[in-house]
């Protein structure tokens, strides 16, 4: 049994306890010295106890628990905690499809019954969790509870302050199905895992049914011999089965959700000597970020499809129904990182992480940013690491964007065209370079399109990362957005038209003076930056 608790003003409320039934077969583990472990943490402590109780004593405690009614093992400290309700409500258990943060590898998929909170938890424990009163405590709390309980408790709300009574499986160490023979035709599966020391298997009753498009087709049920295992013939060739491992006294042991099988694996090797390098020097507003290499592969050719079948056909359109319901396409989802990142004070990071973003684009890149320049697409577009890759770019310059120049006097515009035509070297290895206006449709946001995936930028990209908190965002569903960008870059104009009828610029002696103090501003920078360089190598 693990219990933690949280000790405030000489009481003890409810953090996690679970009570876990050991197999015959499993040693049970020592008691640790002195009960368990605590530690301060500002006006708090927090203890954590592991007990090796016998089976009658332990399932004891578990319903004292339940009542409210519980103490610490061993102790006589009482335990609060807030109304908790049984999950099943009846003397059973249930099969969690999803890995649970708390539970070792040799579980494989255990049993459970919990007891969940049904009331707000005690005012010490939220502030435990929400880290309201001492941000430090609460951070140096969490490593402790990682250490010791071996998971970020306070990071699962529906957990803490809960119980959970788990119950392995206690007479096979694993569960599956695996194809015995794969070339004949009906197949034969054979159900089973290996049975545990002084188990009888025989009473255990196993079934296999498979699942086609989203449907049970047939089933099979039968007894395992003593070795644990049990052969099932299949009506055909099999696709995807669900399994299932039941005791008549026990009840449901284990249960499979519906999965593939892996028939075949298939290996395209890289040649290193066929990637390329391509040397990228720094953007000109951060001179001392350094060059860097980076190495440009082939795209790697696609596989021939397998011959069309009705249940492959079926399954395609089922996949489509859950990509227009904004399900994520199998081909994309484990290439994605998390949906949200929060950029604020660290410049560098932020651009590593948005290079490696675009490091994967296997078509094509997308920058949406009205203020976008040559600076950025040196910086950013360069990621690319996939031969061929279009880069595209759709601006909205603003009045007077024309006029701006960078340090050494070129204007904003012809440094663009120069970094276009750089790019459309061959030896740069990139696909189509073409930079559009807007001239219809106005642009407020930014985004950064990535093959299909699209993503929701705060800050331009020149900006994004700097002193000002931003997020960007992966859309979820980026269809209709992906759209309406398409039909925005088409009607957009290209940039080496828009810049050769760029409209005469209007002479203001305010805006004049205004754009003279920039520039006198940033050189005064310039050479401070200067001077401290050569201090320090001084």
């Amino acid at each position: 049994m693990r219990l933690v608790t949280l000790a405030r003003d000489r009481v003890n409320h409810l953090l996690f306890a679970s009570v876990e039934l050991l197999p015959t077969e499993m040693p049970v583990p020592p008691d640790p010295t002195d009960g368990g472990w605590w530690d301060n943490f500002g006006d708090d402590r927090l203890c954590v106890s592991r007990t090796a109780l016998p089976l009658a004593d332990a399932l004891a405690w578990y319903e004292a628990l339940k009542q409210g009614q519980a103490a610490v093992p061993g102790r006589a400290f009482v335990i609060t905690a807030s109304a908790l309700g049984a999950e099943p409500d009846y003397d059973g258990f249930v099969v969690h499809e999803q890995p649970l943060p708390f539970s070792p590898s040799w579980h494989g998929r255990p049993r459970l019954h919990r007891l969940v909170p049904m009331a707000a938890l005690a005012e010490p424990v939220q502030e435990l969790r929400d880290g309201v009163v001492d941000v430090d405590a609460h951070g140096r709390a969490r490593q402790w509870l990682l250490d010791h309980v071996h998971f970020d408790l306070l990071a699962y709300d529906d957990w803490l302050g809960a119980g959970v009574l788990i119950a392995p499986n206690p007479l096979l160490r694993g569960f599956g199905a695996r194809i015995v023979d794969r070339n004949v035709t009906p197949e034969t599966l054979e159900l089973g895992g290996t049975p545990r020391r002084g188990a009888d298997v025989t009473s255990l009753r196993m079934a296999v049914e498979e699942v086609r498009a989203g449907a049970p087709a047939w089933r099979a049920e039968g007894s395992p011999n003593k070795l644990g295992r049990y052969r099932a013939p299949a009506r055909s060739r099999v696709a995807m089965v669900r399994e299932e491992l039941f005791c008549p006294a026990r009840g449901v042991l284990d249960r499979q959700p519906p999965a593939h099988f892996f028939r075949s694996v298939s290996i395209t090797p890289s040649v290193v000597a066929d990637s390329r390098a391509r040397y990228v020097g720094p953007p000109s507003r951060a001179p001392d970020a350094g060059a860097r290499t980076v190495h440009v592969r082939p795209v790697p050719p696609r596989l021939a499809e397998p011959p069309a079948t009705p249940l492959r056909a079926l399954e395609r359109l089922l996949e489509a129904r859950a990509e227009r319901q904004g399900a994520y396409r199998p081909a994309d989802a484990p290439q994605s990182p998390a949906g949200v990142r929060l950029l604020e004070h660290n410049r560098e990071e932020t651009v590593k992480w948005i290079c490696e973003l675009i490091a994967g684009a296997r078509s094509h890149v997308l920058f949406v940013d009205p203020y976008l320049d040559a600076d950025d697409l040196q910086q950013f577009a360069t990621a690319t690491q996939y031969q061929g890759v279009a880069i595209r770019g759709l601006i909205n310059p603003r009045p007077r964007r024309h006029r701006r120049v960078d340090p050494d006097g070129e204007r904003f515009g012809d440094l663009m065209l120069k970094k276009i035509e750089a790019f459309r070297d061959p030896a740069q290895e990139f696909g189509e370079i073409d930079i559009r206006v807007s001239r219809g449709r106005r642009l407020h946001d930014r985004f950064l399109q990535i093959d299909d995936v699209i993503w929701h930028a705060g800050h331009s990209f020149n900006m994004v990362g700097g002193g000002e908190i931003s997020l960007m965002t992966r859309v979820a569903r980026p269809a209709e957005l992906a759209q309406a960008l398409a039909e925005t870059f088409a009607e957009a104009e290209p940039f080496e038209t828009w810049w050769a009828n760029r409209p005469p610029p209007i002479w203001s002696l305010r805006h004049e003076a205004g754009h003279q103090l920039r520039r006198l501003a940033k050189w005064i920078e310039r050479q401070r930056a200067d001077q401290t360089r050569g201090g320090a190598d001084d």
